[in-house]
């Protein structure tokens, strides 16, 4: 695990090692919090996905259902109401509904979701275990690399670990895990190493400060305020376009880091617009 955060050899490894000119799409700030195909907004309790054609029904004056148009397979629309007759029925706002049953699927959204709303986020911005991740340039190399990734729970803080296959330390590792002050403590670095690419706490909340982590030359911990530059950003890179990304700059190292829930870092570009990081592909 990382045992603390050295500047000078991280920088000089960055310095040195990476001189890719950054390519990548530049980020739509959208400051919308996405749900798949939908925004999620203040007022919505959930969202119905179309299994199969279904009718846009409105209610009438007697109680009966009309056809407003027909709502087709694959779509999704926001829920802001729910109402017990007609075997249920799902509002989707303008005084429209759409039946419960077999043609639709409904779902609510998750405390994560919901905490966006206020542009806050408090975790799941790590891979899940058994990805496969491929970064180019990747991160202290300026060659493509493929990694594998390994969860690790124990003594109360989680380990993910990006790992070369075949290549026992060539790997990389998140860290999540309580410090002294109880404030959850988020990191990315070489494992097995002194070297550390960040460490901040958690919440994340856009627009706001933050604190992050680092060790000087002697060895002691030292603490700054860095801004959060969104929660809510549509990133597009080489490996896709991900939605609700993270956007931070570490005054420390001069990098500026994107990360997408569940994929963990997309893209870190530095001062000079180079990019440290690039994530091509995944699954």
């Amino acid at each position: 695990m990382i045992k603390k955060l050295s500047k000078a050899v991280l920088v000089g490894v960055l310095a040195l090692g990476i001189t890719a000119t950054a390519n990548t799409s530049a980020e739509a700030a959208t400051h919308k919090v996405m749900w798949g195909k939908t925004e999620l907004k203040v007022g919505q309790i959930g969202k119905v996905t179309i299994l199969a054609d279904t009718d846009l029904v409105k209610i009438g004056a007697n109680g009966s259902l009309s056809k407003v148009r027909t709502l087709k397979k694959g779509e999704e629309y926001r829920v802001y109401t729910y109402k017990s007759s007609n075997g249920g029925l799902y509002g989707l706002g303008a005084s429209s509904f759409v039946q419960k049953g077999s043609k639709v699927k409904y779902e609510t959204p998750s405390k994560s979701k919901l905490a966006l709303l206020n542009k806050e986020v408090n975790g799941g911005l790590v891979p899940k275990a058994g990805m496969k991740l491929t970064y180019s340039p990747s991160f202290t190399e300026n060659t493509k690399r493929d990694f594998v990734t390994t969860v690790i729970k124990e003594d109360g803080y989680i380990q993910t670990i990006l790992t070369v296959p075949g290549k026992q330390y060539e790997s990389y590792v998140y860290n999540e895990i309580n410090n002294v002050e109880s404030k959850q403590i988020f990191s990315f670095g070489v494992n097995h190493t002194d070297w550390g690419l960040f460490a901040i706490e958690f919440p994340l909340i856009e627009g706001k400060q933050t604190k992050e982590i680092f060790y000087d030359e002697e060895n002691n911990r030292v603490t700054q305020n860095i801004d959060v530059i969104s929660t809510t950003s549509t990133v597009k890179v080489k490996a896709g376009t991900f939605q609700n990304v993270v956007i931070f700059k570490s005054k420390e190292y001069g990098v500026t880091f994107y990360l997408a829930p569940g994929v963990g870092i997309i893209k870190a570009v530095g001062n000079d617009g180079n990019t440290v990081g690039e994530l091509i592909s995944f699954k």
